[in-house]
């Protein structure tokens, strides 16, 4: 025969899960700036990087320098 759970008492998961998400919320508020800081020097160096005009292919789009698509035999 296999043994039952202890019961959970519904006032210690209450605390657990409130005590859980006020460290959560004190993380995310400290790592916030950082994130923030971090994306936009990633845009700045983005709008730094990017053409002023992206360059379009040297060949149409539907020649591939595969050679034709294969078709299956019936």
């Amino acid at each position: 025969m296999t043994e039952q759970p202890a019961p959970v008492d519904p006032d210690r998961v209450r605390a657990a899960v409130a005590e859980l998400r006020a460290v959560l919320d004190a993380w995310a508020a400290a790592v916030a700036p950082a994130v923030q800081a971090a994306a936009q020097q990633l845009a700045a160096l983005a709008r730094e990087t990017a053409p002023a005009s992206p360059a379009g292919p040297a060949r149409p789009a539907w020649r591939s320098p595969y050679g034709p698509a294969r078709t299956r035999r019936k």
